[in-house]
């Protein structure tokens, strides 16, 4: 009883390449003339993910193609954050894409589109998980301060929502062997909403020695709208609440807080050469006393120098109108470090 078993395991498992093969019938036009046949699997920040038998998955350059057709039924989303539900095929005019809808065929120009997704797609989760590692280590000889950065940045997207988890890890030795410990791990979930509203739900802990900070467990839920969205530029503006549980490095106690949260966030990409640009703030005024508050704020520059290997600029600061006895009010971080991403 155990060979049919075995024999049809095999059997799925050699069918299982010509199913897959047999899906990559999408075609892509490129401005010089070539057309590669493969599989979309995605389009997002001017870059498309296209699968292909003799290469694997490649990366093109949105302001690359020409058109494309395809009879897999996609969602294409434009910058003002209409979106249409069709399969693609070429239109009359250059670099415009026609969306075949149970309405009716819409004509889009490629400058339009910011975002595409397959309805149907059969990814694997692997597939569908991006991500980033980057290791930096910066040393002053006069100071005798080193500091050591590791971070790791992961994210799975779907149509309707991405969960995406982020650590970072600073330590820095000073003299006489002081250290100094700076550590972040977030998580969030966020569903898309029509018209480029979002919500996110997120939780985190932390510890900042400078700051006084022991322990700091947070968790909350915003409102957020993608204010700006092309294949180049991306700024969103969040609102919520936070609440945390704070265990402190000295005497003072803990404390329970409930507080706003106003997160703006900035991405700039650039492909020729491969970088972009980040920033990212959040503000945390405190319900019963809006004149306390505190903020995090982080800007980054990332440029790639070989394929999926990049250099990293990283500047981190920290801010709190009251802080725990003994503790600095303000602190930050300057950081280069050299990363893998995927």
């Amino acid at each position: 009883m155990r060979y049919p078993s075995v024999l049809l395991i095999l059997a799925l498992l050699l069918s299982a390449p010509a199913v897959s093969l047999a899906a990559k019938t999408d075609a892509v036009l490129l401005v010089n003339g070539n057309t590669i046949t493969g599989e979309i699997k995605s389009l997002e920040f001017g870059v498309l993910r296209y699968s292909t038998d003799s290469m694997g998955t490649v990366s093109i350059d949105w302001e690359d193609i020409v058109s494309i057709t395809t009879k897999q039924t996609l969602q294409v989303e434009e910058s003002d954050g209409t979106r249409h539900f069709g399969r693609l095929d070429s239109a009359d005019n250059r670099f415009e894409i026609k969306v075949i809808t149970l309405g009716g065929d819409i004509g889009l120009h490629t400058s339009k589109i910011v975002r595409m997704v397959p309805i149907d797609a059969e990814e694997t989760f692997w597939e569908r998980v991006d991500g980033s590692f980057s290791l930096g280590f910066d040393s002053e000889k006069s100071s005798a301060v080193n500091t050591l950065r590791t971070n790791a940045d992961v994210s799975y997207r779907t149509r309707r929502y991405l969960v995406g988890l982020q650590a970072t890890l600073n330590n820095t030795t000073q003299a006489e062997d002081e250290t100094r410990n700076r550590t972040n791990l977030r998580v969030n979930y966020q569903r898309f909403r029509g018209n480029r509203w979002f919500t996110d739900w997120f939780g985190g802990w932390e510890r900042h020695d400078e700051l006084g900070i022991q322990s700091r467990v947070s968790g909350g839920g915003a409102l957020g709208r993608y204010l700006v969205q092309t294949n180049r530029n991306q700024l969103s503006l969040t609102g919520g609440l936070n609440v945390t549980s704070t265990d402190f490095t000295g005497d003072d106690p803990s404390t329970e807080t409930v507080e706003g949260r106003i997160q703006v966030r900035y991405l700039h990409r650039s492909l020729d050469p491969e970088a972009n640009v980040t920033f990212t703030t959040n503000i945390f005024p405190l319900l019963e006393d809006l004149s306390q508050y505190r903020a995090e704020s982080e800007l980054i520059f990332r440029r790639e120098f070989v394929e999926d290997l990049f250099f990293d600029v990283t500047l981190s600061h920290s801010y709190t109108t009251n802080p725990p006895t003994g503790a600095e009010k303000a602190d930050y971080t300057l950081t280069t470090s050299i990363g893998y991403s995927w």
